[in-house]
């Protein structure tokens, strides 16, 4: 048997810390698990002698714990920019999956943080558990180390740990993570699957109407004025763009940069990011869309809350900052006013005007079987598969609508320029 020294948390929240003999550490962590704690760490006595776990007073470590210490403390740079490297939900997702199953194993919650830090693909991810880590050795509890690095952990990942230290169920709430994190990436990656073939075709005729008024159109009006034609207006004003393209192309370059900045800095405002929200769900198609991904959201963020045992309200405030819509958000942020005067969630939801009326009929038979959490899910995947077939018509409606508006641009320039070439071809002819 060996002495292991540990420092673990009750389900009510404290921190304990003690001694437990196993005949290795998986048993010793399995051995508190049983006793209802929650392992932070775990450390062989043998490997260190008479140690606090106070970093201010702890004595003489191995060589093991201390290169373990000197990879916490040192200092970590964060990147930043384009290529600094951001966290996807991809990466999310795998972090809780593999945190689930290496909490549910018996391994300490430290030595996880650790492995995985060493483990993640995205350099922001291995900064930030490192710096959980440090956070988990100083004392702090494992909700408030992944609140303080609340760049790279989103709300409902930091309540749901909360909840799930409070409940003594991490493992479990970890997996609800993983699943929910995996369906969000996975209804983003379809979305940007179906819009990806428009956007190429968008940007190669672009180019095309580019190259012809920068290339093609020169060509033709030197022909036209060594000839002496008659231009039609059509014409003339096809020409003096490109005129006006070629040799001022850096005030449309300005212009088309300021117009894009001024409404980058409009739309970053509360009241216009509200204003483009809005305007969004009006969009005919689109708009549809839209709001089926911010129901979906809202019903799946929700039901993963509630079902890990966060209080409504708390759940509520997370669901209104990752629902994506701000009109929805304030459509939650009415509803949460109506609950704290007593009231329930379905009827200020359906005064909004946002909510399918099938969503709001399954949330109230949830309410009144208390099984709302498993109606929201049930409500996030019927939408989910209603997403994926929108995005998929969306896609279909928008090709041919980009090629025909495209293509009238191209056939416009063609026949600005055939035109005169036809009046040319005739006043030859009746002059031979």
């Amino acid at each position: 048997m060996v002495l292991y020294h540990y420092r673990a948390r009750t389900p009510q929240g404290r921190t304990t810390e003690g001694t437990v003999e196993a005949p290795n550490e998986r048993d010793a962590a399995r051995v508190l698990r049983s006793r209802g704690l929650l392992v932070s760490s775990l450390i062989d006595n043998r490997q260190v002698a008479e140690m606090t776990w106070r970093p201010a007073r702890s004595a003489r470590p191995d060589r093991q714990a201390r290169a373990t210490v000197t990879a916490l403390t040192a200092p970590t740079r964060r990147p930043r920019g384009l290529f600094g490297g951001s966290v996807g939900l991809k990466d999310l997702a795998l972090f809780c999956r593999q945190f689930a199953t290496m909490i549910n194993a018996g391994v300490a919650i430290l030595t996880s943080l650790n492995i995985l830090a060493r483990q993640a693909g995205s350099r922001r991810l291995r900064s930030a558990l490192a710096d959980v880590a440090l956070s988990i050795e100083r004392g702090r509890s494992l909700s408030d180390a992944f609140r303080a690095r609340s760049d790279v952990f989103p709300p409902i990942l930091v309540n749901m740990v909360s909840a799930g230290e409070t409940g003594g169920i991490l493992e479990e709430c970890f997996d609800r993570l993983a699943d929910h994190f995996e369906k969000e990436d996975a209804v983003s990656q379809k979305v940007r699957s179906a819009m990806s073939y428009p956007i190429v075709v968008s940007g190669v005729a672009v180019c095309v109407v580019i190259f012809m008024v920068t290339f093609v159109l020169p060509s033709f009006m030197n022909i036209f004025q060594q000839m002496g034609a008659q231009l039609p207006a059509v014409t003339r004003a096809v020409l003096a763009a490109s005129d006006f393209i070629r040799a001022r192309w850096y005030l449309l370059v300005a212009g088309i940069v300021a117009a894009v900045g001024g409404f980058s800095l409009w739309a970053r405002t509360p009241r216009g990011a509200f204003a483009i929200d809005a305007l969004v769900l009006k969009i005919p198609v689109i708009g549809q869309v839209a709001l089926k991904r911010a129901v979906s959201r809202f019903a799946r963020t929700l039901g993963t809350l509630l079902r890990s045992g966060v209080p409504l309200l708390v759940a509520l405030a997370v669901v209104e900052r990752t629902v994506g819509n701000r009109q929805v958000a304030a459509a939650i942020v009415a509803a949460e006013e109506e609950i704290r005067a007593g009231r329930g969630l379905v009827a200020p939801l359906r005064a909004s005007g946002l909510f399918p009326s099938m969503v709001l009929e399954m949330m109230g038979v949830g309410e009144e079987t208390g099984a709302i959490d498993t109606m929201l899910t049930k409500v996030a995947d019927f939408y989910d598969k209603d997403i994926d077939a929108a995005v998929s018509r969306l896609s279909g409606m928008i090709e041919p609508i980009i090629i025909v508006f495209l293509g009238g641009i191209v056939g416009f320039i063609l026949i600005s320029l055939i035109t005169p070439m036809f009046d040319i071809y005739s006043t030859l002819n009746l002059s031979g």
